[in-house]
């Protein structure tokens, strides 16, 4: 990271799998510098992580970008477009989710979940809770909370953190409720964009935004055989609506940077093609 924050703006409330990358970061920054490590501070939403680390030149954002088993998290997607900010750094945080519960599963009415944990869990809740009524929450801390809260008003259920069904283990009925054994998280790690950004294609990997000067037969293939030219491998290719006309849609890469990094995006701008490099960046290893 170039620098030392003051600040970490993540997903809360403390506790969920966005609080444990910016955990992660601050510990890694607090190897690297003697100054004071950064104060975490919680959002509700993915976008506001986005919102204020974009207003906030001495802090950074950390997010989940997408997930392997359910893939990109949209908002988080979108968001890096609609706001001023560069890539730093990636994460990577496995994911364990428990059931919560204060009856037995078929006596169970309702259950409180993050949407994004709801469809990682989808097969064990499918065989076990599928009439379950259920209560979507901000977060999935929120989620345990919620729980905790509505359990005297009768039955109910909640899908939490490993750790935080650890915790409260007299309700705790199953672990490792996942979809499967290797769920992960990637993170990115961003802070708002300087005027000019001189990226260092020596990192790790590189994000882009593809905006095609027009929608025509092949356009994809051409694109694609740029980095083949050069030899650039790509680890994610994700298209989304451009939100200008119906049906047009817009290109976000990620891939991994070689010595031909830089020409290869030269040679799509020369195309025609908007380019918007989102970062160069490094991974934090655990």
């Amino acid at each position: 990271m170039p620098f030392t924050p003051a600040r970490l703006y993540t997903l809360g409330p403390e506790g969920t799998f966005s609080d444990k990358a910016a955990q992660r970061l601050k510990t890694y920054l607090r190897g690297m510098s003697a100054a004071n490590p950064p104060a975490v501070v919680y959002t509700r939403t993915i976008p506001e992580v986005l919102s204020r680390a974009e207003a906030d030149a001495d802090a950074l954002g950390v997010f989940p970008i997408e997930n392997s088993d359910t893939g990109t998290v949209v908002s988080a997607q979108d968001s890096l477009v609609k706001h001023k900010v560069t890539i730093t750094g990636e994460i990577n945080v496995p994911v364990r989710f428990s059931l919560l519960a204060n009856a037995p599963c078929e006596e169970v009415p309702a259950i409180y979940t993050q949407p994004v944990a709801y469809d990682q869990c989808s097969l064990y809740l499918a065989a076990h809770l599928p009439a379950a009524q259920v209560t979507f929450t901000h977060s999935n801390t929120d989620s345990g909370l919620q729980f905790l809260r509505a359990r005297e008003g009768g039955p109910c259920a909640a899908i939490v953190p490993a750790d935080f069904g650890a915790e409260h283990g007299e309700f705790l009925v199953r672990e490792d409720i996942q979809n499967y054994e290797n769920n992960t998280t990637r993170f990115l790690v961003v802070r708002a964009a300087p005027a000019a950004v001189d990226y260092d294609f020596g990192r790790l990997k590189c994000s882009i935004l593809i905006e095609p000067e027009e929608d025509r037969p092949g356009l994809l293939y051409d694109l694609l055989s740029v980095f083949y030219k050069h030899r650039l491998n790509l680890c994610r290719l994700e298209s989304r609506p451009a939100k200008v006309l119906p049906w047009t849609y817009v290109f976000f890469l990620d891939f991994n940077n070689n010595a031909h990094s830089a020409d290869c995006l030269a040679e799509l701008n020369n195309g025609g093609h908007k380019i918007s490099v989102l970062g160069s960046y490094d991974r934090l290893e655990s």
